[in-house]
């Protein structure tokens, strides 16, 4: 029994440190090379996981939709309606860059369906990194509305690397407490 725990939260200590390599590290979609008939041009989920007030931008590449199309863009979950999507209308090369914060008073999993001359559905986590915001306007950690393009780039919650730490140290206890026990023995 206590090999098992010790091997638990040795893995889920390291598992926590690991994750953001990871996910940072998955190749991108490669977006489609003029002449190229046969590829899908690529998109782009920055930041699929966030906290209540941050934003999440998806990246359309260059060809997805058509030039200047209007795309209707869809958001559900918890109190969806309160969201905020910016950018609906490709660019004059087809691609296409729209942001997402998800409201002061949401959380779990939001789909951000975009319908036009191509379908594509983001799923985007949002935790409780922090506490909840009355509005996301007001959070003087977040920017104004508007400069959501500026917002780029991860970050990794001191809580869940703090929670990695103390699952490293426990499991590193437990099995030094074996190796003890047996040395006794």
């Amino acid at each position: 029994m206590l090999k098992k725990l010790a091997a638990i939260s040795l893995t889920a200590g390291a598992l926590v440190f690991i994750a953001p390599t990871v996910a940072t590290a998955a190749p991108s979609v490669p977006a489609a090379t003029s002449g190229s008939y046969a590829e899908t041009p690529g998109v782009n989920v920055d930041d699929p996981i966030i906290d209540i007030c941050e934003v999440s931008t998806i990246v359309f590449g260059s060809g997805y939709f058509l030039p200047s199309e209007t795309v209707n863009v869809s958001v559900s979950g918890l109190n969806a309606a309160n969201a905020a999507v910016s950018g609906n209308t490709a660019a004059e090369d087809g691609s296409m860059t729209v942001t997402f914060r998800p409201p002061s008073d949401g959380e779990g999993s939001y789909a951000i369906a975009f319908e036009g001359s191509r379908s594509y559905t983001a799923t985007i986590t949002v935790s409780h990194g922090h506490d909840s915001a009355v509005s996301c306007d007001h959070d003087p950690g977040v920017a104004p509305a508007g400069s959501e393009l500026a917002l780029t780039g991860g970050s990794v919650s001191p809580w869940i690397l703090g929670g990695g730490a103390v699952a490293l140290v426990a499991g590193g206890a437990l099995v030094a407490a074996g190796a003890a026990r047996r040395k006794r023995a």
